[in-house]
């Protein structure tokens, strides 16, 4: 258990300016709680990958009432210096096959292998900032949504292709399918989105440098690659990822708001989404045009 007793610098980070330009103007945060760490570790799932730590899930489970108080110590000191041991930013990174016998890149899909304490810390700075990050997401994003799915979206968009029917009008879509939307965030604007919510300053902290000093490395038929630092993206894997991912898609979306689409109810729908899968809507080729364009160049 030598790594519950890692040491955290104590030196603090210059909140004014900030390492990469982008100060952090107040070091708002409560301190964790030991109640917190017990609820996140409950939350967590079992039968998960171990991180470069190699400590399971189950294992930290099974520590008795005054091991969890050391790890309850321990996340207040990375919280209030806002620097992460190294073997807490690292991340193992697997690819998982979308269908029997991929060989392609392009046919699998990659997963983010991380230490578990890692992620009781992501835990709990998740269920402080979603509060706030929660009434910035549209109505048209049905992914990552507690209580909406993909079914919900195919509803909506059947519903509106009737409608359009009865009332004898064409209706354009146009299916957007990103390529590696999640890999391509840039790290920046999602700390410049996140300090225009207020989010407190401890916590943007911690999400800054998890994010910006984070390594990762490959791992292939049980060989795995050197650490590299990874310079933009959100992890697969991690519990931060589906809320930021939202969070920086709903800013790039904001800009087709007062463009034509189809109007149901007095409400003017022009797109729906689910994560990163994207539909336009509109009544005519150059309305769709339009909001394509506008689309296009926002992701650019």
């Amino acid at each position: 258990m030598g790594d519950f007793n890692a040491k955290v610098g104590t030196d603090k980070v210059d909140d004014t300016v900030g390492k990469h330009g982008l100060g952090i103007r107040n070091e708002r945060g409560p301190p964790i709680m030991k109640e917190e760490v017990e609820t996140a570790i409950k939350k967590m799932k079992h039968g998960k990958g171990t991180g470069p730590d190699n400590i399971s899930i189950e294992l930290i489970e099974a520590l008795e009432d005054f091991e969890i108080g050391k790890v309850t110590h321990l996340l207040n000191e990375i919280y209030d210096t806002g620097q992460i041991p190294t073997d807490l930013s690292k991340s193992i990174f697997i690819a998982l096959p979308k269908k029997p016998g991929a060989t392609e890149c392009e046919l699998h899909r990659t997963i983010s292998l991380m230490s578990h304490i890692t992620k009781i810390l992501l835990k709990i700075i998740m269920l402080t900032i979603r509060n706030k990050i929660k009434p910035e997401i549209a109505e048209e994003q049905c992914g990552f949504v507690e209580d909406k799915g993909t079914s919900d979206a195919i509803y909506i968009l059947r519903t509106l292709i009737e409608r359009a029917l009865e009332a004898q009008k064409d209706v354009y879509l146009c299916f957007i399918d990103y390529t590696k939307a999640f890999d391509r965030v840039r790290h920046d604007e999602i700390i410049t989105q996140l300090k225009q919510l207020n989010i407190d300053g401890k916590d943007l902290r911690i999400i800054k440098t998890m994010y910006w000093e984070q390594t990762a490395a490959m791992r292939i038929e049980n060989k795995t690659s050197t650490f590299q630092d990874i310079k933009r993206g959100v992890r697969q894997g991690c519990v931060l990822s589906p809320d930021l991912f939202s969070l920086y898609r709903e800013i790039i979306m904001r800009n087709l708001e007062n463009n034509p689409g189809i109007k149901v109810g007095g409400q003017n729908i022009n797109n729906l989404r689910y994560a990163d899968d994207t539909v336009l809507i509109a009544e005519n080729k150059e309305d769709l045009q339009k909001l394509l364009n506008i689309t296009k160049y926002k992701n650019t």
